[in-house]
């Protein structure tokens, strides 16, 4: 009897991670590259934590015990994290700078995730039972899919206003966190020189040129050049 409950437990994960990772291929490669072209980050971030929202109302108020219903939930929100949600939260780095990327991963990825795992496991070791998780999960998850839900609307149309601004979040070239008007690192020297030939320091000047032709890799040396011959 163990051992046909352990196979049939074992054919079922079988099965829900084949429905998982297949559906997560197709999402990531049809879905998401659509949702960002035609709907953006802002609305594209929306998706899971909607998604969330209903799967947490439908699994635990509508239909509660429903091993279909909770089998393709299960499924198509883990294929949805993986697809759409972490490549989402992942270009919300893209305005910010190395230190910020380094503490946020490190909260959000670290510490945020584990606490948020051991809750979970601490609710469900208080219930013990279906019934009793039904019963005891059913607020934290409503509640979490919804604080989910009002972050990521916040987020999204604030990752949209630092781009509309140019902004670098952690950003140590100004004040404000602006970047220069310069596409690379070239560019950046460039205006650098700029700024101290205004000022008529020529020691400085003549550093920042020798840094354009010996701090960069054997590949960028194209580019380094032609700084250089239109510097001097």
């Amino acid at each position: 009897f163990h051992s046909y409950i352990a196979n049939t437990f074992a054919q079922f994960m079988g099965r829900y991670g084949q429905f998982t990772n297949v559906l997560s291929l197709l999402l990531s490669y049809f879905a998401f590259p659509y949702l960002m072209k035609t709907q953006g980050l802002r609305s594209t971030l929306r998706i899971f934590p909607a998604l969330l929202v209903f799967v947490a109302i439908l699994t635990y108020l509508a239909l509660p015990m429903n091993l279909p219903v909770l089998f393709v939930s299960v499924s198509l929100l883990k294929a949805m994290t993986y697809s759409v949600n972490d490549p989402a939260k992942e270009i919300l780095y893209i305005p910010t700078s190395d230190e910020i990327k380094f503490r946020a991963k490190f909260w959000i990825d670290v510490v945020g995730a584990r606490i948020a795992k051991a809750l979970a496991s601490s609710i469900n070791t208080y219930a013990g039972s279906a019934d009793r998780i039904v019963r005891y999960g059913t607020v934290p998850s409503v509640v979490t899919a919804l604080g989910l839900f009002a972050v990521c609307y916040r987020v999204g149309i604030e990752f949209d206003g630092l781009l509309e601004r140019g902004q670098i979040v952690g950003s140590v070239d100004d004040d404000d966190g602006n970047l220069p008007p310069h596409d690379d690192a070239y560019g950046m020297i460039g205006g650098e020189i700029d700024t101290y030939e205004a000022q008529d320091d020529k020691a400085i000047i003549e550093s920042l040129k020798g840094r354009s032709t010996n701090d960069v890799d054997e590949e960028d040396a194209g580019p380094s050049v032609e700084l250089v011959a239109k510097l001097n």
